[in-house]
């Protein structure tokens, strides 16, 4: 996203304002230490949301009335600041065309401070991401507390992108910033790919509908497999209910078929109407007499069967026992160390015979092996487990047919009775026609044709969200992201003095898990933390940064990340004793350094250099992508560097831009 600074001040408490101004491209605030140069970036984070006032102790909090921050977002500009009396508001107000002079005490109304979340909140929706709701399942969020929606972008995450602190910009530890707490650094991680315009609020609203739609099709899919069961559960009953009508009615010949009467249950019911009537009951037939004794014949069959599967069950559980009884012996069972035998002597001759010792010897190596056998022997007890199973299985089947088979018979046992007691035959087959009956009824309404009907047009809507789906292939979309920074920081790390054993530096950085590491030419992985020498982590921050703000630049209004980075004394490394810097010109500063290094240490003049080239890649940097993409990223550096010479002929001074603090500071004049 197109952003740049106008201003970033301080308002003290006579109303007095202390403004930096800063310009496109590249800036440099210099100066000596304690002058307020890294106080900026924590002006900028705490007028940008942040939650914790960390702008350092001092003249400068002890001053402050009003922080503010004067930028512009796609070229609509805007002042946030905050009053540290009211952490818990910021405030927020359009200014067209930006104008430093309208910028005093009484511009800060109250009128326009509202709680903090609402500003984070309206800054986000109004300039940065249109996005309410980031769920891709509405499942997860119901199994969330007060079923709350998961934590939505905020400016917050962008400020990983934009900010590092003088404790990060050359660590070994840690790349991005507010990534030491786990939930904003995975937080961060899982809304880049909407940073990236990878996706929208419509894809969260797509994902949400094929979740909801998938889970409709599994409820229907699980109704249509409940009613198959329910209609075959049905089937099974028809068979034996339509034997017995016809039984009763003594037909030598079934008038219907079974397979008829189960595919078309609602036809059947009208011709089984026309054929069971009184004229056609055949009083003589014994096809009742014939029905039941086939059912005894079958009931008998099954018990036998019964009877050999509880045999089985029987033999397998005592098998079980004994491996169990078995093992606990094995394990209780030890191999004799040593054999004690006594030499066998005559009592006449006095003659000793070993033949006795040779056996006890081979009686020992025989106990051995059958030990050994015994220990080594593999357990059946699963294999057993597992037939018992199948066995109760098949046992659990033929009691249910068994059971169905007792209710037949004693179905036309009761039949038989009541005609006994002079209830008519016909009476008793209108009762079993009844019966039939109800059960087609059962099959008429398990009919799955409104559940396939439904199925239908849910898949078809289920296609349609898929086909949309494959548009935000974030997968890819972050791998092809991940292939361009690894390109650029190729080729703006081969700029930077990488130590040689990292040359030529072959950095990479994942997307999807934001680790980097330099790549070997033998394919060994070196991380960060690995890397040794602070230069090293530095130019690791500069490339990686400087690339990925390439990749947004080039990504245009798709990118929601501002086109923001702050480097606080990224010179450290060279001039680490530059934090008791309180000389009044840099020369001198650079002089006393001179002095205090001892022959073995680097000389000052070879460090001096390297901090040139530093600039000088960051200024070569700015106006490549000037030229290439229209605009640059803003890139302010807060420093003691100061009357650098440049490679590429840009005057330090005009980068400096009257931002040098050595005799005043942010608060001017220094109290």
């Amino acid at each position: 996203m197109k952003t740049l600074i106008h201003e970033i001040g301080v308002i003290d408490n006579q109303g007095v304002k202390h403004p930096v101004n800063f310009q496109a491209g590249l800036n440099v605030v210099t100066g000596k230490s304690s002058t307020g140069k890294s106080a900026l970036i924590e002006i900028f984070d705490y007028c940008f949301g942040s939650g914790e006032n960390t702008i350092p102790k001092g003249v400068i909090t002890d001053s402050a009335t009003i922080y503010y921050v004067a930028l512009a977002v796609n070229d609509k500009s805007m002042v946030i600041a905050r009053d540290p009396k009211t952490p818990t508001k910021a405030f927020f107000r359009r200014i067209e065309p930006f104008n430093t002079e309208e910028i005093q005490l009484h511009y800060f109304s109250a009128n326009y401070f509202r709680p903090l979340e609402d500003f984070k909140h309206y800054i986000r929706d109004e300039f940065f991401l249109d996005i309410d709701d980031v769920d891709e399942s509405l499942a997860a969020r119901a199994n969330r507390r007060f079923n709350q929606k998961a934590p939505r972008p905020s400016i917050r995450s962008f400020s990983s992108f934009m900010l590092q602190h003088q404790n990060l910009v050359a660590n070994k530890h840690a790349l991005f910033y507010r990534f030491d707490e786990k939930e904003k650094r995975d937080q961060a991680i899982e809304h880049t790919k909407i940073f990236l315009g990878l996706v929208n609020q419509k894809f969260f609203h797509l994902s949400q509908e094929k979740e909801r739609l998938t889970a409709e099709v599994r409820r229907l899919e699980r109704s249509k497999e409940t009613n198959k069961r329910a209609v075959d559960s049905y089937k099974q009953k028809v068979g034996p209910e339509l034997s017995q009508l016809y039984a009763l009615m003594g037909f030598e010949e079934e008038p219907l078929l079974l397979e008829k009467v189960l595919r078309h249950p609602q036809n059947a019911k009208d011709e089984l109407d026309e054929v069971i009537v009184p004229e056609k009951i055949n009083h003589n037939s014994d096809a009742i007499t014939q029905r039941y004794n086939q059912l005894k014949l079958e009931r008998t069959q099954k018990t036998s069967q019964l009877r050999r599967l509880q045999r089985q069950t029987a033999s397998i559980n005592k098998h079980i026992g004994e491996e169990e009884r078995f093992s606990n012996n094995v394990k209780q069972f030890s191999t004799p160390t040593h054999v004690h035998i006594s030499a066998s002597v005559c009592p006449f001759c006095k003659t000793e015979k070993d033949t006795l010792q040779q056996s006890a010897e081979k009686l020992q190596q025989a106990i051995t092996k059958v030990s050994g056998n015994l220990a080594q022997a593999r357990p059946m007890k699963a294999k057993f487990e597992s037939s018992l199973v199948t066995i109760q299985r098949d046992t659990e089947h033929l009691n249910n047919e068994l059971m169905a088979l007792s209710k037949q018979i004693e179905d036309v046992e009761a039949t038989e009775e009541k005609i006994a007691k002079n209830k008519s035959l016909y009476e008793n087959i209108i009762m079993q026609k009844a019966k039939l009956f109800a059960l087609l009824d059962s099959l008429n309404m398990s009919d799955d044709s409104d559940i396939e009907k439904s199925l239908k047009v849910l898949r078809k809507q289920l296609k349609q969200i898929n086909e949309s789906l494959k548009e935000y292939d974030v997968e890819k979309g972050l791998k092809n992201a991940s292939i361009k920074v690894n390109k650029y920081m190729t080729d703006i790390g081969s700029h930077f003095e990488f130590e040689t054993s990292y040359k030529p530096i072959n950095l990479h950085f994942s997307f999807e898990t934001f680790d980097l590491y330099h790549l070997t030419p033998k394919g060994e992985k070196i991380y960060l933390r690995s890397m040794g020498s602070g230069a090293n982590w530095l130019y690791c921050h500069v490339t990686l940064f400087l690339a990925l703000h390439k990749y947004f630049a080039e990504l245009g209004s798709k990118c929601a990340i501002p086109s923001l980075l702050f480097l606080d004394q990224p010179t450290q490394v060279y001039f680490p004793n530059f934090t008791r810097d309180n000389a009044d010109t840099f020369d001198e500063q650079k002089s006393t350094e001179a002095k205090q290094r001892t022959e073995k240490e680097r000389p000052v003049d070879e460090d001096i250099k390297a901090v040139e080239n530093l600039f000088s890649q960051l200024s070569i940097y700015c106006n490549e992508l000037e030229s290439s993409n229209g605009f640059s990223p803003q890139i302010i550096v807060t420093d003691h560097a100061d009357n650098l010479e440049l490679s590429n002929g840009v005057k330090f001074e005009s980068l400096v831009n009257g931002n040098r603090w050595r005799k005043r500071g942010l608060i001017d004049p220094v109290s």
